[in-house]
């Protein structure tokens, strides 16, 4: 059994039937279909990113739109005209951001749209974010052609590298950028990102199997598609093109539908990769990149087909595995049922936990009006929590995403200011840094990201125990609850850093690596570090903190830096400052550190994970760690150790 055993292939004697066949009225609705009509904001590059954009349900099932307007995308929800996602907010104002961004981080990298007829009123705001527009000559008649338009960018020629995306995927783009040159530089073709429509419940049917995602791949370019994409159009509206599976039951035949091929719904365009572009490309060699086992579904046997045909098609082909594997521990638990114990540690926890049941918080103290500023970097968030604020706090928002013109917001807000979307929040609170007229010492600054509460569940309570806090303070209490980030375990035993009850914690780090010393917090942030360490080339054995603290030009601390082994953060950098301790960042040296966090993504991590220690927390030094310049005193036998 072998891939064209099961899946439909289009091939290349059916185009030749197309070109031979089809009659000047199957062109022109191909064309109208297909057709760009004109180009506006032509740039050149190599490296091209193409995207669609338009708008309509999503099936046939569904009605028609009403005519399109700005005003209408944006009041859509509110209109009732919403089946999946809201128009404006998850795809045209992330596709302007996400432009905006690239165009600040990657000059030479270019942002191509193909646009629907019928949205031609946004082409000033995507020239105006450095998009190049293809402005089509049709709209979308359902999910397709349109999701299907941003492929004919891989008819450009073979020299030019294209990464295919989504609208709504344009702000984390560059990551799908590095990924198509580091791989198309290898000598491969391709690279995708196979999966199961549905995920789990459709493993074993074929027909939801994708070997691409329309809007997450890598092509080198120069293949005509097209004549491709339109011969594959037309033999689908003459229902010559098969659209089953086809797979053995024991000694009977069996033929599965395939999902997505009924034209023009939704699904049709990875159809179309499926059996039309993934056959051709698999010859150029194909880097496949899939879940690990426990990142993702239960792997699919057509995947096991699938990278079969692809590597017999060319040799050089390889699967690259990427995820963490969360359900290795159940895996384990399969192998040792019984499940670990430990009653050390179950006394440890009943004490802990006695110790809090009749914990009653102090009550908050008021404060002077005025005598705290909330600088919150907001990218899409809902800002309502804002009006649950005490009125003694001064919040100055930098928004980086949709409008905000809800009228209770913009009363309750005292310092709105609009900022491009680079840099993540440390570009943002360096901004605040550099511009924000600043109160005396006694005063604080609360830094906080638009949604604190996955982090910081009472975060408004903790802004009324002021009084209670360091001069550098944490506000945190974890990373997610629902990703048991930092594990539960951890939190019920670590609370000497807890303010009157209420939850708040810091992550102890190698200065060195930056991975946690606690627990191992899986392959994404060390991803992330060793990427910042890959982007500068910093040889092996360098410390990370040392050379960021020095890269941001802080001499004074920098040799300290250099010398430390531990470091502290605050999840999702929510933190509060004392404003005496503000001017440890220099302001002739905060404009330099906001263009670093231009540079890589990596870099608003490393801010995330030093914040507290450019204000002014010292740095753990072995020395104090470890106190090797006193004598090393040993227990004795007998000599018991306390359990508290």
């Amino acid at each position: 059994m072998s891939w064209t055993d099961i899946f439909p292939v289009f091939t290349d004697e059916q185009v030749e039937e197309f070109q031979q066949k089809a009659t000047p009225e199957d062109h022109a609705l191909l064309e109208e279909w297909c057709g760009v009509a004109e180009i506006i904001n032509p740039r050149e590059g190599r490296h091209l990113v193409a995207a669609s954009l338009f708008w309509k349900n999503s099936t046939t099932a569904e009605g028609d739109l009403p005519p399109i307007s700005r005003e209408l995308m944006k009041d859509a929800r509110k209109q009732g005209l919403v089946s999946r996602f809201a128009p404006w907010d998850h795809y045209v104002q992330p596709l302007i951001d996400g432009a905006k961004s690239l165009g600040a981080d990657r000059p030479d990298v270019v942002f191509r749209v193909y646009l629907a007829a019928d949205l031609r009123f946004l082409v000033e705001d995507l020239v105006s974010a450095g998009c190049e527009v293809f402005l089509m000559k049709g709209s979308s008649l359902r999910h397709n052609p349109g999701a299907m338009w941003r492929f004919l960018a891989i008819e450009e020629g073979e020299d030019r590298l294209i990464t295919i995306t989504d609208s709504d995927r344009a702000p984390m783009v560059i990551h799908d950028i590095v990924r198509t040159e580091e791989i198309l530089s290898s000598g491969l073709g391709l690279w995708r990102a196979p999966y199961v429509y549905g995920g789990v419940a459709n493993n074993d049917d074929p027909g939801f199997y994708r070997t691409m995602n329309a809007c997450h791949f890598g092509v080198r370019g120069g293949r005509p598609i097209g004549l491709l994409m339109r011969a594959f159009l037309w033999h689908s509206s003459k229902e010559t093109m098969p659209c089953q599976c086809t797979i053995q039951n024991g000694e009977a035949t069996v033929h599965l539908p395939i999902f997505g091929s009924n034209w023009p719904s939704y699904g049709f365009d990875e159809w179309f990769l499926n059996a039309a572009v993934y056959p051709r490309w698999a010859e150029t060699g194909v880097a496949t990149f899939y879940p690990a086992i426990g990142a993702g579904p239960s792997p699919s046997h057509w995947f096991t087909l699938d990278i079969e045909y692809v590597t017999w098609a060319n040799p050089a082909s390889e699967v690259i595995y990427f995820g963490q594997p969360s359900r290795i521990s159940a895996l384990l638990k399969q192998r040792h049922p019984k499940a670990a114990e430990s009653p050390i540690l179950d006394r440890l926890r009943k004490s802990k936990l006695a110790s809090r049941r009749n914990l009653i918080p102090e009550p908050a103290r008021e404060w002077e009006k005025g005598r705290a500023t909330l600088a919150v970097a907001r990218y899409r968030e809902d800002l309502e929590w804002l009006l649950e604020v005490p009125e003694d706090i001064t919040i100055a928002v930098y928004n980086k995403g949709p409008e905000i013109s809800d009228p209770r917001l913009l009363e309750r807000i005292n310092h709105l200011q609009v900022l491009p979307n680079r840099g993540r929040e440390a570009d943002t609170y360096l901004h605040h840094l550099q511009s924000y007229p600043h109160d005396s010492g006694e005063n604080w600054t609360i830094f906080v990201q638009g949604d604190p509460f996955p982090h910081s569940p009472n975060f408004l309570a903790l802004l009324r125990h002021r009084d209670a806090w360091k001069d550098v303070q944490a506000l945190t209490g974890m990373y997610k609850d629902d990703n048991h980030t930092p594990p539960w375990l951890l939190r019920e035993l670590q609370d000497d850093e807890w303010i009157r009850g209420l939850a708040v914690r810091t992550e102890y780090s190698s200065a060195r690596s930056l991975g946690n010393m606690s627990w191992n917090d899986g392959e994404g942030a060390y991803r992330c570090f060793q990427d910042y360490a890959d982007f500068y080339n910093l040889p092996r054995g360098w410390s990370l903190t040392g050379h960021f603290v020095e890269k941001c030009g802080l001499v004074p601390i920098a040799e300290e830096a250099w010398r430390a082994v531990v470091v502290r953060y605050a999840y999702a950098a929510i933190f509060a400052v004392k404003n005496s301790q503000l001017g440890l960042i220099p302001k002739h040296r905060i404009e330099a550190m906001r263009e670093m966090t231009w540079e890589h993504y990596s870099i608003g991590f490393m801010f995330e994970r030093m914040w507290l220690h450019l204000f002014g927390l010292p740095f753990l030094t072995e020395s104090a760690l470890f106190g090797f310049e006193q004598q090393e005193k040993f227990r004795k036998p007998g000599e018991e150790l306390a359990l508290s």
